[in-house]
């Protein structure tokens, strides 16, 4: 009966070993990555609104081996910040920043102002941080845009609005 028991106690770990093995989460690899885009923007003098956007994609060289198989992204970081710009020294924006229909920020600005003392603008809303890090997992990339007000009444204006998305990254390579 004693053999019996302790034969039934090491088949029952051993089974358990063997089960909990096969557990694909144990080949989960983390890492971090950065991702940025450029959303150029061009205001005519008068111009009255501004709507610009372009691709911010998940697939850079830390991710591209895995790209099919993330299980999860989290965004630690977002912000934005003016670059290149040129014009109207008192042109000013009044816009949304968006992901896809998702606004994540509202912001206005004189825009030379905010090149100058190169301001990054943080999104620090998790809601909607989870939302887009959600977008990202699911469909690998979004479209990051800013679209709202613009006023440039000495000069057109031109510049483009930095987009840096700071990630932790769970892939799965099987």
């Amino acid at each position: 009966m004693k053999n019996t028991i302790k034969f039934l106690t090491v088949l029952v770990a051993v089974f358990s070993f063997t089960f909990t093995s096969c557990d694909d989460d144990i080949l989960d690899v983390d890492f971090n990555t950065t991702i940025t885009a450029k959303i150029p923007v061009h205001v005519d003098q008068d111009q009255e609104t501004v709507n610009e956007s372009t691709i911010l994609s998940l697939d850079n060289s830390d991710t591209n081996k895995y790209l099919n198989k993330i299980k999860g992204v989290e965004i630690t970081k977002l912000t934005y910040k003016i670059t290149n710009f040129s014009g109207d020294a008192t042109g000013t924006i009044n816009v949304d920043f968006k992901a896809d229909n998702l606004i994540l920020q509202t912001e206005g600005f004189v825009v030379e102002n905010a090149y100058n003392n190169t301001t990054i603008f943080e999104v620090t809303d998790i809601d909607k941080l989870n939302n887009m890090a959600n977008l990202l997992k699911n469909n690998k990339s979004v479209t990051v845009g800013v679209s709202g007000d613009c006023v440039a009444k000495e000069n057109s204006m031109d510049f483009n609005v930095e987009v840096t998305a700071e990630l932790k990254v769970t892939a799965n390579p099987l």
